[in-house]
């Protein structure tokens, strides 16, 4: 069965083929014309017809029963009423065409409204279906969040949890700090008062050896007096021991007595003070200085020969049996090791710290006899090693001050961190290195570097948790490795075969 619209769209286009015939008709007659307008919904058709024609005069048929039969025209037929009847004719067409059109627009509508609320009715299931989806995935969407929501809510709730903990534990390990703190500054203000009384007792004691000093020189100068009348005592005992000797047996006696006295006043006299014998003495080096009976360590004075002046050094009594003299001291990072060639050749630092002897002095001491030299070295952990050298020179300024070592002994590292022969010293403005790169500038300090080497006890001091990782420390390769700056550094020598 044809859809309504189709059968719109036949009667529109036979409604268009009659209004086409009668136009063509109408154009052919001469005449008046007439318009129709048809209302349908919001849009409009209008028909314009023709006048009618009237219709000629059919011819009379002959011979047959069925055919219908006119009256003459001039007799039943008024030609002058023709118009007209054929013009109420095509008004009655028009208004059955009328009709049947309102008819149509009528089923139309009928059908378009049914249509129409099918189609609401199916859209209205499609969006609604359209919306529960949309719904479904938004409650699907709201309870993913709430999950999410409710996990980050615990994370939260987990992670203020830790942090309430950890301000706790930091609260604790704060009044423990300020516990601690605070038994560190009583435990100061106690070293304070103990430091105090240290220093009192140090000042008494030197007051006390001072005077002590010069009793022992009025001693001296008295006993010097009882020698002198002594010795003139035994010269007139001599002469007159002489001139009785040959006579009495009991001045033979007397003389005897007399020589035993002398003697044991001579041995009274051989076993002064050490300290007073040395002060009239000249030593070369701590060596000397430990054979003349000295056998504390501290600061002495030594005159070494080709040095114009006397200098003062630290012996060290008690390593290894003693009598070092130190030519080099790091403990504390106080005096600044980053010096040039003239500070390195005369010295500098003060004895008692850390200082460097001067490179000219430890030539001289090393040029006039065979020397050993020992290196003590400690590190941040409190461990302990030396290397021993049993031969030890240094050259001359002329020489570059070359290194000469050899017999190699100690605990630290199976092999020497010195190149043994060879070497010349090298500063920042001295570069003696056998490297392009001028290891006293990139290391720091003066050093005997080779090719920058294995070690440089002369290089930048740095303090505890600074220590490791540092090239240009205070290195000794086979000790703590190449890149660890130790904590302190000592530097002897002593004459060879003791």
């Amino acid at each position: 069965m044809p859809s309504p619209p189709a059968m719109l769209l036949g009667g529109l286009l036979l409604i268009v083929a009659s209004t086409t015939v009668a136009q063509r008709r109408g154009q052919e007659a001469a005449g008046r014309r007439r318009a129709h307008r048809v209302q349908h919904g919001q849009c409009s058709y209008t028909f314009v017809l023709p006048e009618p024609e009237p219709c000629p005069p059919e011819p009379e048929a002959f011979g047959g029963s069925n055919s219908l039969q006119r009256d003459s025209p001039a007799a039943t037929l008024n030609l002058g009423d023709w118009p007209s009847q054929r013009m109420r004719q095509l008004e009655k067409m028009l208004e059955n065409n009328t009709q049947w059109l309102q008819k149509l627009e009528r089923y139309i509508q009928v059908n378009l409204r049914l249509e129409l609320a099918q189609a609401q009715q199916h859209m209205v299931q499609n969006q609604t279906a359209t919306m529960l989806e949309l719904g479904t995935s938004l409650l699907t969407q709201t309870t993913a969040q709430t999950r999410k929501l409710t996990d980050v809510e615990a994370q939260v709730l987990n992670q203020t949890s830790r942090m309430e903990i950890q301000l706790l534990e930091t609260s604790l390990s704060t009044n423990k700090l300020e516990k601690q703190l605070l038994l560190q500054g009583h435990e100061l203000h106690r070293l304070q008062g103990h430091n105090s009384a240290l220093e009192t007792r140090v000042q008494a004691l030197e007051t006390q050896q001072q005077a002590e000093l010069a009793s022992l020189s009025g001693e001296k100068e008295r006993l010097r007096r009882l020698l002198g009348r002594q010795s003139g005592a035994l010269a007139g005992l001599e002469r007159t021991l002489r001139a009785a000797s040959s006579n009495s047996s009991l001045l033979q006696r007397q003389q005897h007595q007399l020589l035993e006295s002398v003697q044991r006043l001579v041995r009274v006299m051989a076993q002064g003070p050490a300290s007073m014998r040395a002060a009239d003495q000249l030593f070369q080096d701590c060596a000397e200085i430990q054979r003349f009976g000295a056998n504390a360590s501290g600061i002495y004075t030594i005159h070494v020969a080709n040095v114009t002046e006397p200098r003062k050094v630290f012996c060290d009594m008690e390593a290894s049996g003693g009598g070092w003299t130190l030519i080099q001291r790091r403990e504390n990072g106080s005096v600044n090791f980053q010096r040039n060639w003239k500070d390195y050749k005369q010295g500098f630092g003060n004895p008692a710290g850390e200082h460097w002897l001067g490179n000219e002095v430890v030539h001289q001491l090393t040029s006039r006899a065979t020397y050993s030299l020992r290196v003590e070295l400690q590190d941040w952990e409190g461990n302990e090693a030396y290397a021993q050298y049993e031969h030890f020179q240094l050259g001359s300024e002329a020489q570059l001050y070359r290194l000469s070592l050899s017999g190699y002994s100690g605990s630290a590292g199976r092999q020497s961190s010195l190149v043994l022969q060879g070497t010349n010293f090298s500063t920042r403005d001295a570069d003696n290195d056998n490297c392009l790169c001028k290891c006293a500038q990139m290391l720091s300090g003066g050093w005997w570097f080779d090719a920058c080497g294995l070690s440089n006890l002369n290089g930048i001091y740095y303090p505890a948790r600074h220590h490791v990782r540092k090239l240009n420390g205070i290195r000794w390769h086979y000790f703590q490795g190449p890149s660890y700056s130790l904590r302190t550094t000592r530097m002897m020598v002593r004459p060879s075969g003791i």
